[in-house]
């Protein structure tokens, strides 16, 4: 009879304290905050220069409202006068720099008014590559999001590993 009751006893206290522990990560301020996981990987051909050389790029990130202006507008407007181009729009913004090769692992809390991440790449050529980019975020979750860049643009995924004089 004392064992019953001392695994009665032990079962009521480990649900007790389960209960606690889940009543407090509900109560965090940061279980509901939007969150991005973005990763950017660029491969060893990113921005390639005019004699076949790597270089890297500038990419600038934008929480925005909307997303119409940013994928409206050219890229000039947006690089040079990113708060009149993309006026009410624009919550935040930031930038990096990507090196041929190197990977950047961004952990970002979103702004609760941002609804979409404008990703903007500064390649050389402009004409040829995808330089923008345009993520929805869902409000109050975390989004994984996992981008490579290479010398044609901004793309969603990993990169394939192209065979010895393959072009990917």
């Amino acid at each position: 009879m004392i064992r019953i009751t001392r695994m009665v006893f032990r079962a009521t206290w480990a649900l007790a304290a389960l209960s606690w522990l889940a009543g407090c990560s509900a109560l965090s301020p940061y279980s509901h905050m939007t969150k991005l996981d973005l990763t950017l990987a660029a491969t060893d051909q990113l921005n390639l220069d005019i004699n076949g050389r790597p270089s890297p790029v500038v990419v600038r990130l934008f929480e925005l409202k909307h997303p119409v202006a940013f994928e409206s507008s050219d890229f000039f407007s947006l690089y040079q006068r990113p708060k009149e181009t993309l006026s009410q729009d624009m919550v935040a913004s930031e930038e990096h720099e990507l090196r041929p090769g190197e990977t950047l692992a961004l952990k970002l809390s979103i702004d609760p008014d941002s609804r979409f991440v404008g990703i903007l790449a500064a390649y050389r050529d402009l004409d040829q590559a995808h330089w923008r980019r345009v993520q929805a975020i869902r409000a109050g979750e975390r989004v994984v999001v996992n981008l490579y860049l290479d010398q044609a643009g901004i793309h969603n995924g990993v990169p394939s590993v192209a065979q010895a004089g393959e072009r990917p």
